[in-house]
């Protein structure tokens, strides 16, 4: 792998050229560039970028590009370690910048570019969960980001804080279960299981012989008792929902929700941690 640092700072140098022009045309060729010098994928995408992506999309990308250059700058500086020629990160390049194009909401956003940022960063993530990860980033709404994030540091917050991380909550309750549901299943969180057990209540005819035993009256009518009842115990699974989580209302009983992997999801997308 050629990871010298004149490749480092050919590709930071293109990122520079991305922020640093207001030509429009020049916008459009320093981006193309940009991807055509990415080892092996770029000469293959750079018709993508030409025929794909509309104007405002074009835009979109430019300014996330723009807000990446300084950031590269920064990463070169604390990290001598920093590789923009490795695989993993020419993989999460291309596939991030596929997403921006289809994404406004700012808080993913920024979830992608600290993606990116990590990605140039060694790490011990092997490949197969590093596409998953970026599957999922792709399936998720800023609702999936910001509700992870609060469960994973929960334990840490006041009660005030946490209702400052569930807004709207009383109108959404059913959305937030669902993320919480989406999350859960993905292994990124764990919510207790609760087993509640009612008590079902059934009329109940006596019988003999398979027919109902019919009572006679003083005066000579005939009448069936129906007035026992059957009593059923059902025991029912419930996974933790939202108000349940915020039910816990000291910090003593709040805890974190997030499992192991979602603990490197959530150093995945999240700003890297550099001295």
């Amino acid at each position: 792998m050629n990871n010298s640092p004149e490749d480092q700072n050919s590709f930071v140098e293109k990122f520079k050229a991305v922020r640093d022009s207001n030509d429009s045309d020049k916008n459009y060729n320093a981006i193309k560039a940009l991807i055509s010098s990415i080892p092996t994928v770029g000469s293959l995408t750079v018709g993508l970028w030409e025929s794909r992506i509309p104007s405002p999309a074009m835009e979109r990308l430019y300014i996330f590009l723009e807000d990446l250059a300084p950031e590269f700058d920064k990463l070169k500086s604390k990290i001598e370690l920093v590789d923009f020629e490795s695989p993993a990160f020419q993989t999460v390049l291309i596939s991030v910048y596929q997403i921006v194009i289809r994404t406004h909401q700012e808080q993913k956003l920024q979830a992608l570019r600290n993606i990116v940022l990590n990605s140039s960063i060694p790490s011990t993530l092997e490949d197969n969960v590093l596409e998953i990860f970026l599957n999922w980033i792709n399936g998720f709404t800023p609702l999936h980001i910001s509700t992870l994030k609060c469960l994973h540091y929960m334990n840490g917050y006041t009660e005030e804080q946490v209702q400052v991380h569930f807004p709207m909550l009383e109108e959404n309750k059913v959305i937030y279960n669902h993320v919480l549901k989406d999350l859960e299943d993905k292994g990124l969180i764990s919510l207790k299981e609760n087993y509640i057990t009612t008590q079902e209540y059934d009329n109940h005819i006596p019988q003999r012989f398979g027919y109902p035993i019919a009572k006679t009256a003083p005066d000579g009518t005939r009448s069936f008792d129906i007035s026992e009842k059957e009593i059923k115990m059902k025991t029912s699974k419930e996974r933790e929902n939202i108000d349940d989580i915020l039910a816990a209302t000291s910090l003593y009983g709040r805890e974190s929700k997030t499992t192991k992997l979602g603990e490197q999801f959530i150093e995945f997308i999240e700003y890297p941690s550099i001295a």
